[in-house]
């Protein structure tokens, strides 16, 4: 819904450009089609446009160089559940009990990897698909599950219903160590009563974005990105959640280069582009 408006508003109000939105299977594929140019302008998010322009992660030794950033907009909260009755209420507790780090091949196992690694958290690993990892912590075979979505998710919702969950929380000093050494993540909390009676939960998250070939025009590309941040509140009618969303949080968490065309636009509204932002083209 959020990428079909975004077209729909950009078409409307940019006589110039004509945005069609395509269904994909993800931000990575979306990311690897985008270099072989077959998609001209894509919805990524931080972590995938952080491995790829540079050739590491999931993306080892296959640098995307023309990989450009547009907008970073709402993020995503890493969720990590067990269930109440499990007697789990840190992550160090984890240490030996069956828990599944989210869906196999997803984002958040990916995450949960990297982040449980970093820490030291040892719980023994169940694999799976998320709708079976529900089951799993429904009928007690598993304390908890992990998911990368926005609030609320409608899983957590639903097994909570069934079997009250809590959300593990991280140490100031644990998210301090995650964004220091992953700068794709960014601190993010998931408020009391998300989820019904929860407390709130300190987390990391990532930013979504969207991201351009560099061979796109700057002048298209320009009235992309303003078309989009002038009927912000348009586009938010079908995603509430990017709402409150700033240029400056673009700027400020750009874990790739600006599109010339991206850059034209935040250097006009009066934004000052941190060096690393600026793509090799514009430099």
């Amino acid at each position: 819904f959020y990428c079909t408006q975004i077209a729909a508003v950009v078409s409307q109000h940019s006589p110039k450009v004509d945005i069609t939105a395509r269904e994909s299977s993800g931000t990575r594929e979306n990311t690897i089609r985008m270099s072989k140019n077959e998609l001209d302008i894509a919805m990524s998010e931080a972590l995938v446009s952080y491995e790829a322009y540079r050739g590491i992660g999931r993306f080892k030794d296959k640098p995307i160089a023309n990989h450009r950033l547009l907008w970073n907009s709402a993020t995503t909260y890493m969720h990590w559940a067990v269930a109440q009755d499990s007697g789990v209420k840190t992550f160090e507790e984890l240490s030996g009990k069956l828990f599944n780090p989210s869906t196999i091949g997803g984002g958040g196992e990916y995450i949960t990897e990297k982040v449980f690694g970093l820490l030291g958290f040892t719980p023994k690993i169940y694999r799976a698909k998320l709708s079976d990892a529900a089951e799993a912590v429904k009928d007690g075979r598993i304390v908890g599950f992990s998911y990368n979505g926005t609030l609320p998710t409608p899983i957590f919702v639903e097994v909570h219903a069934f079997r009250p969950i809590r959300l593990l929380s991280l140490k100031e000093d644990q998210v301090k160590k995650v964004t220091e050494t992953y700068p794709f993540f960014v601190r993010s909390v998931i408020p009391t009563n998300t989820y019904k009676d929860v407390p709130e939960a300190v987390t990391v998250g990532l930013y979504s974005n969207f991201v351009a070939n560099k061979e796109i025009p700057d002048d298209v590309v320009y009235e992309v990105v303003k078309t989009f941040w002038k009927h912000l509140p348009e586009i938010a009618k079908a995603f509430s959640l990017v709402a409150n969303t700033k240029p400056e949080e673009t700027i400020l968490n750009a874990t790739a280069p600006l599109h010339k065309g991206a850059l034209k636009y935040y250097r006009e509204i009066g934004l000052k582009i941190p060096k690393e932002a600026i793509p090799p083209e514009a430099q």
